[in-house]
């Protein structure tokens, strides 16, 4: 790699629901009114459903609304690799996981800087997929904690 790379784990909530734009503002409202903040969003609608992938800074404030809205939901450890900002990094990200043995379910971009970019992978073996990553010299990214989580110390 011509930089270090960084990576973490982090959970990823998935929601499988009807497609209507009405269910999916629904959704969004009560992530809104519960005080849910969303580092990413990601929806796909297909053949009258719609898949909606989120990852947040409080995933215990992301579950207890999912919960109280009686979603059916479920979570998943995801990969996130912070890379250069340049033509070809996602390859060679996906080439190591593939190469080590790993089936990438989804991929999307978390951010990009102009620097540096952070990809968020969904791989059979989020373990596994970290400590290839690991092997690249790569640094852990630090998780962001929520407000609340900082007021609790």
């Amino acid at each position: 790699m011509d930089r270090e790379e960084r990576r973490m784990l982090v959970t990823e909530f998935v929601i499988k629901t009807g497609s209507s734009t009405r269910n999916l503002l629904w959704i969004a409202e009560i992530l809104a009114e519960s005080g849910v903040n969303l580092t990413t969003v990601s929806l796909d609608r297909l053949e009258g459903m719609a898949c909606i992938r989120l990852l947040t800074s409080d995933e215990e404030a992301c579950t207890r609304a999912l919960m109280k809205a009686d979603l059916d939901y479920c979570t998943r450890e995801v990969l996130v690799a912070e890379v250069e900002d340049k033509p070809g990094q996602w390859a060679k990200i996906a080439r190591k996981l593939a190469d080590g043995g790993l089936e990438i379910l989804s991929s999307y971009l978390l951010s990009k800087d102009g620097k540096t970019a952070q990809v968020v992978f969904a791989v059979d073996d989020p373990k596994k997929g970290e400590k290839i990553l690991s092997q690249t010299k790569a640094k852990k990214i630090k998780k962001k904690k929520s407000k609340k989580q900082r007021k609790k110390k």
